[in-house]
Order: C-alpha cells, then sequence, then structure tokens
C-alpha cells in the first residue's frame, strides 16, 4: 500500500513509524518542522505534490487546517483517515461527514483501545444488566498544545469513549466549566439521562488520571489504568454498614496493543479491500457537535 501523509509533526511522525511497521510505502507533505521525517519514501512541501495514485491519505495537521486539507483530497476520491477532531467548527464538520460518507473517517485512538472495546462489549452483551451510565476522568497537569482549552484537548477522548460505550452521544444535560482567566482548564458534564455520561476533564490537575467506569443494574465494569492488561469487573451491589474490597472481583484480560497502530491497521486493510473503520466521519462529526455544546453549556452560551 502507498499512502499519503499530511503532516508530520508532534504526532505524524508516529504514524509514520506505524505506516512503516505496517508495511506501507509513505509520501508525506510536510512544509518544514521541528522533527526529522525517518523512513519516508518522499517527502514533499505540499498535498498538491503528492502523487495522485496513492491508495489513500492520512491526515496529521493541525486541527484548524483539517477542514481544508480534507476538501483538498476529497476529489481524488480515494479514503481518508484524519486525526481527531474531525474539525473544529460543528457544521462544517457535518458538512463534510454527509458529503464524504464512506470516504472519510476519523482516528479516535481510545475507540480502539482493548479496555474500552472490552466495556462496550460487557455493555452489548447484558451480562451485568442494562447499562445505567458511564463515567470518565481525564485529569493532567497541563497540556501540550497551547492554543487548545482542555475541553479541545482533553473532552474530545472522553466524548469518543463514550460514544463507543454507550452507542451514541446524548445531548448536554449540565455542563460547569472551570476557569483560570479567559481560559477553560477543566469542565464537568452530563450528558443524557438513561443511560447518562459523566466526564471530568481538568489541565490544572497535580498528576495524572486516566479512569472509565461503566455502571450497569447488576455491577460494574472499569478500567482504572490506560496501561493495565485487563479491565475488572464486579458483581452485584456494594453491602450497607461494611467498607472493604469488593469479593468475587474478575479480572478479565484486554488486547493490550497500542491504540494507534491497531487503528491505523483498520485503516490499511481497507485500503486492501477490507471493511471501512468504525470510526466514521458521522461519528467524528457528532464528537464535534457534542464538543461545541459542552463547551457552549459551561461558558452558558445560549
Amino acid at each position: 500500500m502507498r499512502v499519503g501523509l499530511v503532516g508530520c509533526g508532534y504526532w505524524g511522525r508516529n504514524i509514520l513509524r506505524d505506516l512503516k511497521v505496517l508495511g506501507c510505502e509513505v509520501d508525506v507533505a510536510e512544509p518544514g518542522g521541528a522533527y526529522p521525517i525517518v523512513g519516508a519514501r518522499t517527502v514533499v512541501p505540499g498535498l498538491e505534490a503528492l502523487d495522485p495514485g496513492l491508495d489513500g491519505y492520512v491526515v496529521a495537521t493541525p486541527a484548524p487546517t483539517h477542514a481544508a486539507v480534507i476538501t483538498a483530497l476529497a476529489p481524488r476520491g480515494k479514503p481518508i483517515f484524519c486525526e481527531k477532531p474531525l474539525t473544529t467548527d460543528a457544521a462544517v464538520a457535518r458538512s463534510l461527514a454527509d458529503a464524504l460518507d464512506g470516504q472519510l473517517f476519523v482516528m479516535h485512538k481510545w475507540a480502539y483501545h482493548g479496555g474500552v472495546q472490552a466495556l462496550a462489549a460487557v455493555a452489548r452483551s447484558g451480562e451485568l444488566g442494562p447499562l445505567q451510565g458511564v463515567f470518565t476522568r481525564r485529569l493532567q497537569w497541563g497540556k501540550p498544545a497551547a492554543e487548545a482549552d482542555a475541553v479541545w484537548e482533553l473532552a474530545i477522548h472522553d466524548l469518543s469513549i463514550h460514544y463507543a460505550i454507550l452507542g451514541a452521544l446524548p445531548p448536554v444535560a449540565a455542563a460547569r466549566a472551570v476557569m483560570r482567566g479567559d481560559q477553560m482548564e477543566g469542565i464537568v458534564a452530563t450528558l443524557g439521562g438513561s443511560p447518562f455520561g459523566h466526564l471530568e476533564v481538568s489541565v490544572g490537575w497535580p498528576g495524572t488520571e486516566r479512569k472509565i467506569r461503566a455502571i450497569f443494574r447488576d455491577g460494574l465494569a472499569m478500567l482504572d489504568d490506560p496501561l493495565a492488561d485487563h479491565i475488572a469487573l464486579v458483581r452485584g451491589a456494594a453491602p450497607a454498614g461494611e467498607r472493604h474490597d469488593p469479593e468475587g472481583l474478575e479480572r478479565r484480560p484486554i488486547d493490550t496493543e497500542w491504540p494507534l497502530i491497531k487503528e491505523l491497521r483498520v485503516f490499511v486493510e481497507h485500503l486492501r479491500g477490507g471493511p471501512p473503520p468504525p470510526t466514521d466521519a458521522r461519528s467524528g462529526a457528532a464528537v464535534v457537535e457534542a464538543l461545541q455544546a459542552l463547551r457552549e453549556a459551561a461558558l452558558g452560551v445560549r
């Protein structure tokens, strides 16, 4: 497979590395940046110089440029895998999703995480009864992208997790922002009612937390560490008047392969005639719409 990679910076270089591991020849469009480009078949300064005979494209440019890059690539008629978010504008994201249905896909890596996939499988199976809600916490100190606030930087991951487990993103029920000056440092929000989603993100937490809990009528399932090799299942309710570790906790093994190479493998297999990535443009647009709604609700915008 011959793949065009548009953007090869902080994250794009990891995409290049994994595409090479998957046996692809990679042509890179990158005007020049802070990171060396190692392993590309060719490097050109702009996407217009990419070979038109490539099998597909991966977009890893800064988020505000995604819409323009996708629009320029679309007439080539080849599959496009775009880094999240699909765009930074909900209306534009929906328009692209409608126009490029079946051609455009979004790299929501947490949807490919073995723990998230295992939690979604528990929800679909009904083994713990009906799903009541999903809780996520994503807390850290600082963020790599200075121009993006905490919602765009962090909550996008949590919304893709909620989408994967709930099967859709319910409307925003409540949201509260934590502000530092005019910057949004964190947010706490609830989506829907039954089942619901609840998320908390912050870039003002000294330390790092990544936790996911799915609550069911007859128990709960959780991923307490993204590097864990299992999810934990607890059946039944906590006893009254006692405080101790739950009895009968089950540790269910999960796939621990890195999500980035998993999602790229799905895309490359699609280029070879396999099924399309499950994270399509419509789900990507739904996440952008939810992100915009979260920010507006948290800031009191009507």
